[in-house]
């Protein structure tokens, strides 16, 4: 009885959700070495592989018993895994990999001294054509054992997707990937962030890429109840809660670090509101200030664990940024580094069946580009270390300031405070911004998909205004709105 055998078989009697995953990454009897192990486990698949509920060795030992099964052999195995303690999400994956190597090369084996009895034959009793049809037949076997899962035909992607459309009943959800809600057109453009997908995010320094990404974090976690990593090799823990926090409450981060803030009654307000918020993700968001050792193996550790610790196979993952991941080689050049991590990133987003979401830095001519005299925009080939990433992504978008609109706005303001509508000192910090979507795998619409953002600066806070018109000439309505808007959430003070 081999120590690796002993192990899986103890971790997928003892937890239920490693079963399930077990199941699904391959794991089966003929990986097993002994008739009392392959028995074993075909027992537990048979009677207890839909159970949400761990095994109590004792019990399985009797009901093994009952079915006339229980051999001075079995009884000695079950004895053994008694003793044993669940091997990791990670672990299990490593050790199921292990048994299916051993089986290989088992047969790899047993394949050779076929091929040698047969050359040293004097008598062949088999046409060599039809001997070398069931060797390849042999070795196929061992491609398909390593597979991870198992390669199927097209046919069975079809009698599934029937099957799928024979039951499908009553209004269909048009989002196929977790809700982005409040956040209605890039929900709609990108169909909600979808399982598998992988989503780079570019932009100039101070463009709200980190707020953006910190809100699409929380909202997920809210609106689906799945565990979200944000990493940040920029923010320490503590800043990037205060941030969260800071979103959620509309109180800056300054004010929550120094204020009196449960003695002041508006603020009072506002961050009981927010707290309540910030308590629904809690137990789901997970903050990482990224270290030197966090490279996209060791997200990908991480990831697993907390999988496990959830009992999920859900989870969605942020990276701020990808220029700062580290890689397990120093690069010289940047672009080799930028080029491993994003192609890792896309692979992890693959193998983990997870949206990834990760933020990437312009280079000083992309950062040129987004600014007023500009005549044209930055898109992900300005990105740091070459445009490669966009080849990787499935989604590519680019984050700029709006200036045209952004100063119409700023004017309205203006004139308003002249008249004597609004208070001159109650002004706030913002920019309108647009959010470019330059690739879209699979997009549910097509055409140039640009949304409008007004980014609140001090409560790092970006409200969606909708879709922008690239024809437009004129914004005065559009201006208008998010005027009134301003006027009724109180980031501009009526003083009438």
């Amino acid at each position: 009885m081999g120590e690796i055998d002993r192990k899986v078989l103890a971790t997928i009697v003892k937890d239920s959700y490693l079963f399930t995953r077990a199941l699904a990454e391959g794991l089966e009897k003929e990986l097993f070495e002994t008739k009392e192990e392959q028995n074993l486990f075909d027992y537990v698949s048979s009677n207890y592989s839909k159970s949400n509920t761990a095994l109590d060795i004792e019990i399985l030992r009797e009901t093994i018993q009952e079915d006339g099964m229980l051999s001075s052999k079995m009884d000695e195995l079950l004895d053994s895994i008694s003793k044993e303690e669940p091997l990791t999400l990670e672990g299990l994956f490593t050790f199921i990999d292990a048994l299916k190597k051993r089986l290989a090369e088992k047969t790899l084996l047993n394949v050779s001294k076929k091929i040698e009895a047969y050359v040293n034959s004097k008598t062949k009793s088999t046409d060599i054509i039809e001997f070398t049809g069931d060797i390849i037949n042999s070795l196929r076997e061992i491609v398909v054992g390593r597979s991870k899962r198992r390669l199927l035909p097209l046919r069975s992607y079809l009698v599934r997707f029937m099957a799928e459309l024979e039951t499908r009943e009553g209004p269909i959800n048009p989002i196929l990937g977790y809700s982005l809600e409040p956040f209605s057109c890039l929900n709609e453009s990108l169909s909600g962030a979808r399982r598998g997908f992988y989503y780079a995010l570019a932009g100039a320094p101070r463009r709200g890429k980190t707020n953006l990404m910190l809100k699409l974090a929380t909202v997920i976690a809210q609106n689906e109840k799945i565990p979200v990593l944000y990493y940040s090799w920029e923010q320490t823990e503590r800043v990037l809660f205060l941030r969260v926090l800071s979103q959620e409450t509309l109180i800056p981060p300054f004010l929550l670090e120094t204020e009196s803030i449960l003695k002041d009654s508006v603020l009072r307000e506002r961050f009981d509101y927010g707290y309540t918020k910030v308590q629904e993700i809690m137990n789901y968001m997970y903050l990482v200030e990224g270290r030197r050792e966090d490279t996209v193996n060791k997200i990908r550790s991480h990831a697993l664990s907390i999988m496990q610790e959830n009992a999920t196979d859900k989870i969605a993952i942020f990276i701020d940024y990808i220029q700062k991941v580290p890689t397990s080689i120093l690069y010289q050049d940047l672009a080799q580094q930028v080029d491993e991590v994003s192609g890792g990133l896309a692979n992890l987003s693959t193998e983990l069946n997870a949206p990834i979401f990760a933020i990437s830095s312009f280079d000083k001519e992309g950062a040129k580009l987004d600014t007023e005299e500009s005549k044209t925009r930055p898109t992900m080939f300005n990105c740091s270390g070459g445009g490669d990433i966009e080849y990787d992504a499935d989604v590519a978008m680019v984050i700029v300031k709006d200036f045209k609109d952004t100063n119409v706005l700023y004017e309205k303001i203006y004139n308003a405070s002249k008249e004597g509508r609004i208070d001159p000192n109650r002004i706030p910090h913002f920019d309108i911004l647009n959010l470019y979507i330059d690739k879209n795998r699979d997009a549910p619409f097509g055409g140039n998909i640009v949304i409008q953002y007004l980014f609140l600066i001090e409560d790092n806070s970006l409200v969606e205004i909708g879709y922008k018109d690239v024809q437009e000439e004129r914004t005065y309505a559009k201006i208008s709105r998010i005027f009134e808007w301003m006027l009724e959430n109180g980031y501009l003070v009526n003083m009438r």
